[in-house]
């Protein structure tokens, strides 16, 4: 129901000669229902946008293990280990897949709310704070799809295969940079007002040198180096 829906309703009921009363409760109900869906909404869509910075580059791998699949193989018993290993480091894609997709559908399960990609890191104990899909995939189930990799027979002049690679699209990169920078260089504009209103605060002038060593840190970042979500996270 939106606000029309809600004054037709309204008026609707003025005319059946509902009392006054019920009519003001009907109204405040109907407002508080609104403002619950206008701010379920505006999270969904923030959760959408916040885990698809991660989905998109997962899917983007997975297109390349299935171009990778799809070269011909000459053991016909499917027991070639470049294969073994593409398909195993395929099917760790698409679990991850299916459960971000599942978080940024922003629908509650399993008895919870669906989270934000930092949220769901703390709770997995994700390395690096969950700021590249591959640090939400546990350690041991890297290892274990690295070693089957490494065991594959290097072919002279053709490019090994790397999985789980922290890389992300120069788009991407940029995007974020930019967005941390801004957020970045606000949280220097506020701490260095601190200082002048406190020249004796110690503390806030340390704040002010460890955010300046992080600017310059965002500024050296590789093109396809994963940003982390905040300047604590180059310190």
């Amino acid at each position: 129901m939106n606000r029309n829906q809600l004054a037709n309703k309204i008026a609707a009921e003025r005319k059946k000669g509902t009392p006054e009363l019920l009519i003001e409760q009907m109204k405040r109900e109907g407002i508080d229902a609104i403002a619950k869906k206008k701010s379920e909404n505006a999270r969904r869509k923030q959760l959408e946008r916040m885990w698809h910075e991660h989905i998109d580059p997962l899917q983007n791998e997975k297109k390349r293990v299935v171009a990778s699949l799809a070269y011909p193989t000459h053991n016909k018993n499917n027991a070639d280990p470049r294969q073994m290993a593409l398909k195993a480091y395929l099917r760790v894609i698409d679990e991850l897949l299916k459960r971000m997709r599942r978080e940024a559908s922003g629908i509650a399960f399993d008895d919870r709310p669906t989270m934000s990609p930092i949220e769901y890191a703390k709770t997995k104990n994700a390395s690096n704070g969950g700021e590249h899909w591959t640090d939400f995939v546990p350690t041991h189930v890297k290892q274990r799809v690295c070693q089957m990799f490494d065991e594959v027979p290097h072919t002279p002049k053709a490019r090994r295969k790397i999985p789980f690679e922290r890389v992300v699209g120069v788009e991407l990169h940029e995007l974020r940079k930019d967005r941390l920078i801004r957020r970045t260089e606000k949280e220097l504009v506020r701490c260095k007002q601190d200082v002048l209103l406190n020249p004796r605060d110690e503390a806030m002038r340390e704040r002010v040198q460890r955010i300046e060593q992080a600017l310059a840190k965002i500024d050296r970042l590789e093109q396809h180096e994963p940003v982390p979500t905040t300047w604590h996270g180059l310190l």
